[in-house]
């Protein structure tokens, strides 16, 4: 039997286009991959997410809310921001410690990347809205920051990040035979370190003494607003808790005090006082006393002394003058010469040789500086220094009792250094 050639090339052909399937490529087609779509819940988060702080580390991952499915997520940043905004809503559903637990871990994935500790605190809020929700408190002290979460009954922590510079020696080529020599290069290390907080703490500020040797947490805590205040130093590469950086400190000044604590440079400035007064009213934060504590060689130290020279200056003349009857001189120092009556009539004038204390007050917000003359009489005066037309002058006398924290106080601070003489005490006297 013969069969054609036309015939059997024709079946040869069917039976090939049979049994193989045709490949996309021999025909110069581009076939794209299917992809598993996101469920709506990533959808709709990862569309409403920001765009997340630039540089931060890969996180490939996320957590659907409503199958707790993992899917894949191109953006790193995106991925964090929905699982945080999961972990938000879960713990806004039920508030407990067990749901904390998940935002407190995406909290510290978030915070302990590179970028973040580089980059400013309103960038990485408005990244990770659910910062925002939380209520996070960002404390930008010097050289370092904290994130605390005081609104959260169940947040024992906050998060410190911070910059160190380290120094190592490279050898690089220099000149045209590419001589290797020693060079020192300087690079900056972003850290990052969980501190516990004692309950019921609110944090107010944090500084990082100049070099970095020391951490002062400065707060108050709830309900009695008394002054709290937490050293650290580092060991090992750690902060760690210490209490030398007070010891020469009285413990009446950083312990059960009511007030608040600041940072000037590296000096931390107590304004204490302010108890509750026999009515049972917080008394006005001008009522309490500002004392400085110098931050010298890794130590605080007490000092009686103020910033304010010039108006310390100008209580401690006026004073002198009262004291000593050149009350023409006196009134020269005074807005108003009427003031004077009322340290004679606590008998300043006539107090001359006996002894007194100047202290310096919580300023009174208008723009003056307060001081009490504490006479250890019956009475006591305080001043009001202020400038008028550029010049120095008591603007205010008043006359108050015998405050015993300004006694306890002044049997603490150091002592006064030797009275100035006032102007003109030398024509006066002859």
């Amino acid at each position: 039997m013969t069969i054609p050639i036309r015939q059997t090339l024709s079946m040869a052909c069917l039976a090939v286009a049979v049994c193989l399937p045709l490949s996309p490529q021999a025909f110069g087609q581009t076939v794209k991959p299917v992809v598993k779509a996101a469920p709506p819940a990533v959808k709709a988060a990862a569309s409403a997410a920001k765009p997340a702080v630039k540089g931060v580390a890969p996180a490939t991952t996320a957590t659907t809310a409503t199958t707790g499915e993992s899917v894949a997520v191109d953006n790193p940043g995106v991925a964090r921001q929905i699982a945080l905004a999961n972990a938000v809503k879960q713990y806004k559903a039920k508030p407990d410690s067990y749901s904390w637990e998940g935002v407190w871990r995406v909290v510290k994935e978030i915070l302990s990347q590179p970028a973040t500790v580089k980059a400013p605190a309103g960038a990485i809020l408005a990244s990770y809205p659910g910062l925002s929700e939380l209520g996070v408190s960002v404390i930008n002290g010097e050289g370092s920051r904290v994130w605390a979460f005081p609104k959260v009954p169940e947040a024992q922590n906050v998060i410190l990040q911070w910059s160190g510079s380290v120094a190592t020696t490279v050898q690089r080529p220099v000149g045209r035979r590419h001589k290797m020599v020693s060079q020192v290069a300087v690079t900056t290390v972003p850290h990052v370190q969980m501190l516990l907080i004692p309950a019921g703490v609110v944090l107010n500020d944090a500084h990082l003494a100049t070099g970095g040797h020391s951490l002062t947490l400065t707060g108050n805590i709830k309900g009695s607003g008394a002054v709290w205040l937490q050293a650290y130093k580092v060991v090992e590469g750690q902060w760690t808790e210490t209490g030398d950086v007070f010891a020469s400190i009285p413990p009446f000044l950083t312990q059960n005090l009511v007030g608040k604590a600041s940072f000037s440079g590296n000096d931390l400035v107590l304004t204490v006082g302010g108890a509750k007064s026999s009515t049972g009213k917080p008394s006005p934060s001008s009522s309490g006393y500002k004392i400085v504590l110098h931050f010298v060689e890794g130590h605080y130290s007490l000092d009686a002394r103020t910033n304010e020279e010039g108006p310390a200056l100008v209580a401690l003349q006026f004073v002198q003058a009262v004291q000593q009857g050149h009350l023409d001189l006196a009134k020269g120092w005074l807005t108003d010469q009427r003031l004077l009556s009322i340290p004679k009539y606590i008998g300043l004038n006539r107090s001359a040789g006996l002894p007194f204390k100047i202290i310096a007050m919580a300023n009174p917000g208008t723009g003056a500086f307060r001081y009490r003359l504490m006479t250890f009489e019956k009475n006591d005066l305080i001043m009001d220094i202020g400038k008028v037309k550029g010049q120095w002058a008591v603007k205010a006398l008043f006359i108050a009792p015998p405050d015993p924290l300004a006694q306890k106080l002044v049997g603490s601070l150091p002592a006064t250094e030797k009275s100035a003489e006032p102007k003109g005490s030398e024509e006066s006297n002859k």
